[in-house]
């Protein structure tokens, strides 16, 4: 590049622009289109896609347009399913159901049907239908009243939901765009409504749930000591919580996401009312957003109690603290008597050492005094000065013992005021 190097991402950001293209189409057709999910995984491309006629890819093969016959199939790799739409001009025999050379396709592919949704796009010529909706129907002009759309939502005995699409003033291109909406609106919202087994299922735990940590509290207020029985039994509730809301946040952070895309595609039809019939949008709001509301609820709810297991669990564990400090009070309150006691004890001792060693001193010195005495010295004198001696003696025996337990008391308490 003459401006310098390119960044290496730059092509395939650029490229998301057109990475899903659309199928375009004008007069009479029939659109046909399934969105097929896998058991624990997004469901394989089945290999013969990428091989048809005329074919055009994106994303590596996993967004692709080719041709069947007289018709064009259209395939999206999406994050948790696959999609396959099938456009061929409109039969004179329209029939139930899809064409063979369609359900051949979605036959390769390992998985389950989520949605599966026909649009019959239909010209009004002079104003004129060529087919007339049934009464239960609900309808809205789409596109600027350059469109008007009708469906009941039920499911044919194929499995599809129909629509019927009357083209006024559409071009090709906003006939496929306009198309296009109605069925990511119908596969969004299925997809969206996966998560409901996941609501109930929640709902139920959280009764459980709720009573055990229930009971918990209730045992956290009378006891007096906490045990380790009662702390085994909030760390598996805290566990069981735990795993259970990490597989339940996946499904409802999908629902979340999936409810986005349908109100982001109703507000693009530009919807106008049809005379007498109610619109698709408000039919859509009030049967889906009720669904979509309790799975919100039970997500909610979900969090209180994981909030509530967790302030459960800091009290537990304060309380612990706090015997865990009274135990070391008492142990500190134990240590320091029975510190008091062996002072007391090694003040005895030490008055009986000074009684002792004083009167072995003492009795030493008698000894000397009476061998001294055989020397010719008065027995008298020497009696007196062992008298003499007693007072000097104790003082002098009793001066060495605390001066030796000063010079340990200095020992013992030198190195810990250093290290502080």
């Amino acid at each position: 590049m003459p401006m310098g190097s390119e960044h290496p991402l730059r092509r395939e950001l650029h490229n998301e622009l057109h990475a899903r293209p659309s199928l375009y189409f004008d007069g009479d057709t029939d659109v046909w289109h399934v969105a097929i999910v896998g058991e624990n995984a997004p469901p394989q491309i089945p290999n013969s896609l990428p091989g048809l006629e005329d074919v055009s890819t994106t994303r590596e093969g996993n967004h692709g347009i080719g041709r069947i016959g007289d018709g064009r199939l259209k395939w999206e790799a999406h994050t948790e399913f696959l999609t396959l739409t099938f456009v061929v001009p409109a039969s004179a025999d329209p029939g139930s159901n899809p064409p063979e050379a369609f359900q051949a396709c979605c036959r390769q592919i390992d998985g389950k049907v989520i949605a599966a949704v026909r649009v019959l796009v239909r010209d009004e010529k002079d104003g004129q239908r060529p087919e007339k909706p049934k009464f239960d129907y609900v309808a809205s002009q789409v596109g600027g009243g350059d469109a008007e759309v009708h469906s009941n939502f039920r499911l044919t005995d194929s499995g599809f939901v129909e629509f019927l699409f009357f083209n006024r003033n559409l071009n090709a291109y906003r006939t496929g765009r306009m198309v296009r909406r109605f069925l990511e609106i119908e596969t969004y919202r299925m997809m969206a409504l996966l998560a409901l087994p996941m609501a109930r299922e929640t709902v139920s735990k959280l009764s459980v749930f709720d009573r055990r940590l229930d009971l918990l509290i209730a045992h956290m207020q009378s006891a007096v000591k906490v045990d380790k029985a009662l702390l085994s039994e909030v760390t598996k509730l805290s566990s069981d919580v735990l795993n259970f809301s990490a597989l339940a946040r996946h499904r409802f952070g999908a629902t979340k996401a999936y409810a986005e895309i349908v109100a982001s595609r109703s507000s693009e039809l530009r919807e106008e009312r049809v005379e007498q019939r109610q619109r698709i949008g408000t039919f859509i709001d009030r049967r889906f957003q009720p669904a979509v509301r309790a799975v919100h609820a039970a997500e909610r709810r979900l969090d209180e109690l994981a909030e509530r297991v967790s302030l459960a669990g800091d009290l537990l564990r304060t309380t612990v603290q706090v015997q865990l400090e009274d135990q070391n009070a008492s142990l500190l309150t134990s240590m320091e008597e029975r510190a008091r006691i062996q002072v007391h004890i090694q003040q005895a001792v030490e008055g009986f050492s000074v009684i002792a060693i004083t009167y072995y001193t003492v009795g030493l010195a008698k000894i000397c005094l009476e061998s001294i005495s055989e020397l010719g010295v008065d027995p008298h004198v020497t009696k007196l000065a062992v008298l003499g001696a007693i007072p000097l003696v104790l003082f002098a025996v009793w001066a060495a013992v605390r001066h030796v337990r000063k010079s340990i008391a200095g020992h013992s308490h030198g190195p810990a005021s250093e290290s502080h």
